[in-house]
This record gives structure tokens, sequence and C-alpha cells, in this order.
């Protein structure tokens, strides 16, 4: 009976051991702030590619227009 008691538990910790090493693993799978941070910076970059260049100039002077209405305000 005692063997019967210790097949059990043999298996249940391995089975816990291999269910804990899963969900750490798979844990460190998933991508963290700074990966998606720069997956973002290179899906942006890589729609600057696309812009032509009337499309860059004027999103430009759409920057340009509003960081002086950013100045405006802080200068009061």
């Amino acid at each position: 009976m005692k063997t019967f008691f210790k097949a059990i538990l043999g298996v249940v910790l391995i089975g816990g051991f291999i269910g804990l090493l899963a969900y750490g693993l798979n844990h460190l799978q998933k991508p963290n702030a700074l990966e998606r941070v720069e997956q973002r910076l290179d899906e942006a970059a890589e729609e600057q590619k696309v812009l032509t260049e009337n499309e860059q100039e004027l999103k430009t002077k759409s920057e340009n227009k509003e960081w002086e209405e950013v100045d405006k305000d802080l200068d009061k």
C-alpha cells in the first residue's frame, strides 16, 4: 500500500514540476513593455517609408504648427 501512495505522490510531484516549468517558460515568451514600444516604433518607421514627398511635407508642417502652438501656450 505504501508503494502505491509513493507512486501516486511521484506522479503528482513530477506533473506539478512539469506544469510549473511550462507556466514559467510560457511567461518568458510574452513580450514585455520595451519590446512592444520597439515594435510600435518599427511599425511607425515602416509607415514613414510609405509616405510620398508631398505627404511627408504636409506632416512636417502640421507637426511644426502643433509645436508652435505649444510654444505660444508656454510663453503666456
